[in-house]
């Protein structure tokens, strides 16, 4: 009978190691995903900077001379950024909370990202965007709407932003931008 009981502790032991083992591998990947999330939000690419021109140079290559056979196909132009930033760029800047859509908007650097919450949420909003006066220009990198500029006059008040549509075609953009926004911490 000795026998039988040294058994069944050596079964259970084994049973605990095996559920030990799973336990820690979840731990393990749910610390990668998290990891790679926190990296994600607040590292993204900047491939930008690479493939934009200056306003300068748009200009330049405007003003050059086209032989007279040549065919001149209309291109979008994306949105240009200015050198330096204003005192309302510099106030937008930042991550902000929709009050009634569940969106998150992050600007920075003249880049800005929609993001959606939900299961339902799609695909981030992507773009650039440029500040006059208090006018925000927004233009999305990729669809929906890719490369249609969008206008709305910025309200800011303290840790409070809201968008008023001034010129927009796209939709989506449109429809989640004109709400309050109230600035998140970082």
């Amino acid at each position: 009978m000795a026998k039988k009981a040294s058994k069944k502790k050596k079964s259970t032991s084994k049973k605990k190691q095996s559920g030990n083992i799973f336990t820690k591998i979840l731990i393990i990947i749910f610390v990668v995903v998290f990891v790679g999330f926190i990296a994600f939000k607040y590292f993204p690419k900047n491939n930008s900077n690479k493939n934009q021109k200056t306003e300068t140079q748009l200009v330049k290559e405007e003003n050059k001379q086209t032989p007279k056979d040549s065919v001149i196909k209309p291109e979008k132009k994306p949105v240009t950024r200015p050198i330096e930033k204003s005192a309302v760029a510099k106030s937008i800047e930042g991550c902000w909370m929709s009050t009634t859509g569940g969106a998150v908007l992050t600007m920075k650097d003249f880049e800005y990202r929609i993001d959606f919450m939900g299961v339902d949420s799609g695909k981030p909003i992507i773009g650039t965007y440029f500040v006059e006066n208090d006018i925000v220009t927004f233009s999305n990198k990729q669809d929906p709407c890719k490369d249609t500029a969008g206008a709305y006059e910025v309200n800011f008040d303290k840790h409070e932003i809201s968008f008023k549509c001034k010129n927009d075609d796209c939709t989506k953009r449109k429809s989640t931008l004109v709400t309050d926004w109230e600035w998140l911490e970082e």
